[in-house]
């Protein structure tokens, strides 16, 4: 075994070893980026290039395929394999052949015409001349149209990847450039791959053009020809019925060259080699065949890397809009909340000044024939006006709030939606992520309610009902009780002064007006007390209200965020980071697995030009 021969079943296990573990970034766009096809097809050559040397009788593969079913490839090969001099019933076979609608038909050599027709292949052995002008015996397999040929006819695609010569028939005139470019680009990157335009031939300066726009479009097969198989067919179809022979034969010469069917078996012949050469070995033919399908597999292989790149920018994409969305809806209901026109503040600050307002004209003079309705009083007056359109207005943003998280869902599930089979994305599919989101959405507390954003106002009006309000009460009551025991304790006073010490006997009373200023000072005294305490309970209640307010617009924040993270967001949020990380894992396999590609397309290619 050469080293040559060592080397390439190296290179074969090298590859056949990578594509499975490349397989998460290789996935995802039908058979030929099937990592699973790719093993299969190496697989095969690794085996059939280990028993080359031992094989009785090795054959070398060409196959034709069009690249529509108008292409000219059936003409093509008939006019290759027709003879002037053949048989009438050689003829009919061979122009029949695909009457029984075989999926492959395989022409031998035979000096017996046998058609053997068969669902999947049908077999023609052929007395052509043209299958003995090369060093080795020819297998010859036409396929179908590559328009007709499925991703799921596994046996036909290896036969179109494994050839040891591929001829590909184009015609020009149906399909253009860009369209060929499109269907087969792959397959014209080979150099085993001869490119045949059914036309007549064209000026060097259109062949050159051709090539130039192939090469733009990535293609650079390793032979392009201009040939008309049509006209080589009618010329052998006339040298066959014509009855003035000598002319038929002039005829069928001018015909045959200007049709340049030859120059195909000239270009088979240059990767074949001569009938009578020696210089390209069966063996290294396979060599060279097992090469090309390495490069093939890890050119699919580079076009898939950059196509899952692609993919992952698009998919970091959507989640950088996602999450813009987010950024958004966090930023509108704070401004919409805490700093628009109808903001908690200034809500606040209107119901507070209509509160000092009410307490402003609630005198001493006033409280003192309801003091025992103060609590009450306050109480109704708190419950009525003051938060009570901060909440209207908080009910209002709930409302919208709802719809921001109906939207995000919406927009999260739509973004899910994209990476789930049969998707290109779905490499970045994850079913746990989906059934968590799911649950997240399902939950009591995900539901959006009105008393999550107006909790901190009843909470902190409770709070002012309660203690602020009941001091307010026993204030009240305290200063009532004390103006009055003052009144009553400054008259009982001017009376002992006056009356009462004399009664009892202590002696002289005081005089009248001596015992009527001490009582009136007394009650002057007592009541200027209770106005003044209820001024400051009055300001007491004025200051809670104030720190009630302040504290209000803490717990607002508070709560606001809390309902935006916990309920508004978290889908959209568990989703976008849960989807980065995996996006994120994506990018750095996808890393490895294109560090390692380049570096076996380095040594491959290294290796395909020493041996070149």
């Amino acid at each position: 075994m050469s080293a040559t021969h060592s080397r390439t079943l190296a290179l074969l296990h090298k590859t056949i070893y990578f594509l499975p573990r490349a397989s998460p970034v290789i996935e995802g766009r039908g058979q030929l980026n099937s990592s699973a096809f790719w093993c299969e097809l190496l697989e095969g050559t690794n085996a059939e290039l280990s028993s080359c040397s031992t094989d009785a009788s090795p054959k070398a593969r060409i196959s034709v395929c069009g690249i529509s079913e108008s292409s000219g490839s059936k003409d093509l090969v008939t006019a290759l394999l027709d003879d002037p001099f053949s048989n009438a019933k050689y003829s009919d076979i061979l122009r029949n052949r695909w009457e029984n609608r075989p999926n492959v038909i395989m022409v031998e050599y035979g000096q017996s015409t046998i058609l053997e027709n068969h669902s999947e292949v049908g077999k023609l052995n052929s007395p052509s001349t043209w299958l003995l002008q090369y060093p080795h015996d020819i297998q010859l397999f036409e396929l179908p149209p590559l328009d007709l040929i499925s991703e799921g006819n596994v046996k036909t695609m290896k036969l179109l990847w494994s050839s040891d010569v591929l001829i590909l028939v184009c015609d020009p005139l149906i399909v253009p450039i860009a369209t060929l470019a499109g269907k087969a680009k792959h397959l014209l990157n080979r150099p085993n791959t001869i490119l045949v335009f059914t036309s007549v031939a064209p000026s060097e300066h259109r062949l050159s053009q051709v090539s130039k726009e192939l090469f733009d479009l990535g293609c650079e097969p390793g032979r392009i020809l201009f040939l008309d198989p049509v006209q080589a067919l009618h010329a052998t179809t006339s040298l066959q019925t014509d009855s003035d022979f000598g002319l038929a034969v002039e005829r069928y010469q001018n015909a045959s060259l200007s049709s340049r069917i030859s120059s195909l078996g000239v270009s088979v012949g240059e990767l074949l080699g001569e009938r009578k050469s020696t210089d390209v070995p069966l063996e290294s033919l396979r060599t060279r065949t097992a090469l090309i399908q390495i490069q093939s597999a890890l050119d699919v292989g580079g076009e898939s890397v950059a196509c899952t790149a692609e993919r992952l920018s698009q998919v970091f994409a959507g989640l950088a809009k996602l999450r813009s969305q987010v950024a958004s809806v966090k930023e509108r209901a704070g401004n919409e909340v805490l700093g628009g026109s109808h903001n908690a503040e200034s809500v606040l600050a209107q119901d507070n000044k209509r509160m000092k307002a009410m307490f402003g004209s609630l005198s001493f003079w006033n409280m003192v024939w309801m003091a025992d309705e103060i609590e009450a009083m306050v109480s109704a007056a708190i419950r009525l006006e003051w938060g009570r359109e901060l909440e209207d207005e908080l009910t209002v943003q709930t409302g919208r709030l709802s719809c921001a998280q109906d939207q995000l869902w919406k927009s999260t599930f739509d973004l899910l939606s994209t990476l789930a089979p049969p998707s290109p994305y779905s490499f970045l599919h994850s079913p746990l992520l989906h059934n968590q989101l799911q649950q997240l959405a399902s939950t009591p507390s995900y539901v959006l309610t009105s008393a999550m954003l107006t909790s901190p106002v009843r909470d902190r009006r409770a709070q002012l009902t309660k203690y602020s309000t009941s001091r307010l009460h026993r204030e009240a009551q305290s200063a009532v009780a004390g103006a009055f025991i003052g009144v009553f304790g400054g008259a009982g006073v001017s009376w002992w002064l006056a009356v009462g010490s004399h009664i009892l006997s202590f002696g002289q009373g005081a005089e009248i007006a001596s015992a009527l200023g001490v009582g009136t000072i007394i009650a002057i005294g007592s009541l200027r007390w209770a106005v003044g305490k209820w001024e400051r309970a009055k300001r007491k209640w004025i200051q809670d209200l104030g720190r009630v307010s302040d504290g209000i617009k803490r717990d607002l924040k508070a709560s606001l965020q809390h309902t935006i993270d916990q309920n508004v967001v978290i889908v959209a949020e568990t989703a976008c980071q849960r989807l980065e990380e995996l996006a994120t894992k994506g990018q750095e396999e996808m890393r490895a697995v294109d560090a390692e590609l380049q570096a076996l397309q380095v040594e491959v290619s290294s290796f395909t030009n020493h041996r070149l």
